[in-house]
């Protein structure tokens, strides 16, 4: 079976992984609006209002609180990550990576309950 582009993804080396390699094929935005309009009865424009408002509140709570909990699904917690070494992948020189912000997702206990 011929391997879409959408079904790789590249890992912190630089190799990439097939989507089999990464526990499944990841959803496109559109599989996911499709998915959520065909489970709820919505049409897909309003499941697409749906899904992005959700992603606005989520982005607004983490921006005011820096965590927020969905309850039996998990928590999403900002992090800081510091300033550090790294390397140049192509030329092998070192550089400086800057300090970033990221989301951090720790599954809740029904989440993890559901794969046992």
């Amino acid at each position: 079976m011929a391997t879409k582009k959408s079904d790789t993804t590249k890992t912190n080396t630089g190799t990439k992984k097939t989507a089999a390699a990464t526990g499944g094929k990841e959803k496109s935005v559109s599989e996911l609006v499709g998915a959520l309009a065909e489970t709820t009865g919505l049409s897909k424009a309003k499941a697409k209002e749906v899904l992005d408002a959700h992603a606005e509140l989520l982005i607004n709570e983490l921006k005011e609180n820096g965590s927020v909990q969905l309850v039996g699904i998990g928590k999403l917690k900002l992090g800081q990550r510091a300033e550090r070494q790294g390397r140049n992948p192509s030329t092998g020189e070192p550089i400086t990576i800057k300090a970033s912000k990221t989301v951090k997702f720790s599954g809740g206990k029904r989440l993890k309950d559901s794969f046992q």
